[in-house]
C-alpha cells in the first residue's frame, strides 16, 4: 500500500495538484495541479492488489431481505440498474464506467474530499507526477468556492500561462463539460491529457463573464529544486516545489552546495508546495532536525505511530528561514512543523494550508486506485494542523499587487531576518 498524504493538492486531493500532481513546484500557489493536480502527501512505493472475480463465475449476493449491515445487496442493485435500463431517458454507464460511476457515488457520499476513487488512466498520470514530470496545461490548482477548479499557481513559460490565464482563474468547465460538481481529481483528470492535445477550458475570472481559452497541453518537467544566491552571496535560498521520489537526493545536493558557502543564513521555501511522499517528507525533515520525532500519526481507534527522524543532520548550526503560504500542504506541513518545533529555524509567511490527513492508496486489480484516509498527522508535539494550519513566526503577506509589482516582500522580510541576526539580533515582531 502506498501511503499518501494525498493532497493529491492540500485541502484538496490536494492530490496531488499540480497538474503535474497538482502535486508540484510553485513559489506562491496554493494547491496543486500541476496543472492539474492537488497536493498530495502520498507514500511510497506499496499497492494493495485486490482480488480479480474469476471469469464466468458471478458474485454471491445475499438473499433480499437477508443482508447484513455491511453486506451489499447485489440483488437490490441489479434490480435498481434493470428499472433505470428500461425506463431512463438517456444513455447509462456501459461496462467498467457503470462499476466506477457506482464506486464514485458512494465514495463522494463520505464528504471527505481526500477519500476518493480514480480509474486506471488517471491513476497511472498521477503515478508519473511523483516522478518529477506530467502532461498537462502547467499549473496547479486547488478546490473553488462555489464549484470548479481555481488556479493557484503557473509555471514559467508553461502553456497556461502563456494561453494568458491567471492565478485565481476558476476552471468552470473543461471542453464544454461542467465541472463544477466534480472532485478535485476528477476535474484534474480531464485537464489533463497527452502532450500536443488541445483543451478549451471556460474560465470565470473578478465577475467577467465565462469566456474560454484554448490551451495546448505539454510534457511539464517539475523544478523540484531552484536554489541561488541572494544578498551578495551571503544568503543561501533554496525552493522545494513538491515531495516526490526525487526530492530529497535533489534537496541533499542543494544543501550541500548551499552550504560549502558559509551562508550567513539559509532560506527554504515551501510556499505553493502542496505535498506529497510521507516517507520523502520524513527524509527531508530529518535534514533540518538534529534529533526526535519528524511527526505522530493518530488513527481514529486511539493508536499512534510516531516517524522519528531519520539519516544525517545536514543543516549544522546555519541560521534557518522557511517559506510558507497558504498553498503550504501536507508533507510541506509536515516538514515546516517539525521546524517550528524543534526550533531550528522561523516561519515567515502566511498561515499554511491545514491537510493534516493521511490517506493510503490501495491498487485495485485493474490498475485503479481506491485513496482512504485512515488517519491525521501531528506535529511532533502534539499539534493538529487540519483545517487550522501552521502560523508562521512572523506574518508577511503577500498580495496580488506585489505579484503584478514584481515583488516578493516575504522572501524579502525572510533575508531582512536573517542579516539581521547576524548583526545581533532578528528585526521586527515575531508572534
Amino acid at each position: 500500500m502506498v501511503k499518501a498524504f494525498v493532497i493529491i493538492v492540500a485541502a484538496s486531493i490536494l492530490a496531488l495538484a499540480a497538474f503535474g500532481i497538482g502535486l508540484s513546484v510553485g513559489a506562491h500557489s496554493c494547491a496543486t495541479l500541476a496543472a492539474d493536480a492537488p497536493p498530495t502527501l502520498t507514500p511510497s512505493s506499496q499497492t494493495r492488489v485486490l482480488p480479480t472475480a474469476v471469469p464466468g463465475q458471478p458474485a454471491t449476493a445475499s438473499p433480499p431481505g437477508n443482508v447484513g449491515e455491511d453486506t451489499l445487496d447485489i440483488a437490490l442493485f441489479q434490480e435498481a440498474l434493470d428499472l433505470l435500463k428500461e425506463q431512463f431517458y438517456g444513455d447509462l454507464p456501459q461496462g467498467k464506467e457503470l462499476m466506477y460511476a457506482v464506486l464514485r457515488g458512494f465514495v463522494n457520499q463520505l464528504g471527505d474530499p481526500h477519500t476518493a476513487f480514480v480509474d486506471p488512466q488517471h491513476a497511472a498520470l498521477f503515478s508519473a507526477d511523483l516522478e518529477g514530470h506530467f502532461e498537462g496545461i502547467g499549473a496547479r490548482v486547488d478546490l473553488a468556492e462555489g464549484g470548479g477548479v481555481r488556479l493557484t499557481y503557473l509555471f514559467p513559460q508553461q502553456p497556461a500561462e502563456k494561453a494568458g490565464l491567471q492565478v485565481d482563474d476558476v476552471i468552470v468547465a473543461v471542453d464544454d463539460q461542467d465541472v463544477t460538481g466534480l472532485s478535485l481529481l476528477e476535474a484534474i483528470g480531464l485537464i489533463r491529457g497527452p502532450e500536443g492535445s488541445t483543451v478549451v477550458l471556460t474560465i470565470h475570472r473578478d465577475g467577467q463573464p465565462a469566456f474560454d481559452v484554448s490551451v495546448v497541453r505539454a510534457r511539464i518537467e517539475i523544478p523540484v529544486v531552484d536554489s541561488k544566491s541572494l544578498a551578495d552571496g551571503t544568503v543561501a535560498y533554496i525552493a522545494l516545489s513538491e515531495f516526490s521520489n526525487v526530492a530529497p537526493a535533489r534537496l541533499a545536493g542543494a544543501l550541500r552546495t548551499a552550504l560549502a558557502t558559509n551562508p550567513v543564513g539559509l532560506i527554504l521555501d515551501l510556499r505553493g508546495n502542496p505535498g506529497g511522499l510521507l516517507d520523502a517528507s520524513v527524509q527531508i525533515g530529518s535534514y533540518f532536525v538534529p534529533e526526535g520525532n519528524i511527526l505522530l500519526e493518530r488513527f481514529k481507534d486511539g493508536r499512534e505511530r510516531a516517524y522519528p527522524r531519520q539519516g544525517g543532520y545536514r543543516l549544522g548550526n546555519t541560521p534557518l528561514v522557511v517559506l510558507v503560504d497558504g498553498g503550504s500542504a501536507s508533507a510541506a506541513e509536515i516538514v515546516a512543523g517539525a521546524i517550528q518545533d524543534a526550533g531550528t529555524g522561523i516561519l515567515i509567511g502566511e498561515k499554511t494550508y491545514g491537510k493534516g490527513s493521511v490517506q493510503l492508496s490501495n491498487t485495485l486489480s485493474d490498475g485503479s486506485q481506491l485513496r482512504v484516509t485512515i488517519a491525521h498527522w501531528f506535529t511532533p508535539q502534539g499539534r493538529g494542523i487540519h483545517e487550522a494550519g501552521l502560523e508562521p513566526d512572523i506574518v508577511a503577506p503577500f498580495t496580488k499587487e506585489d505579484a503584478a509589482a514584481g515583488r516578493d516582500p516575504q522572501l524579502d522580510r525572510a533575508v531582512e531576518h536573517l542579516l539581521g541576526k547576524q548583526a545581533g539580533g532578528a528585526l521586527g515582531e515575531t508572534k
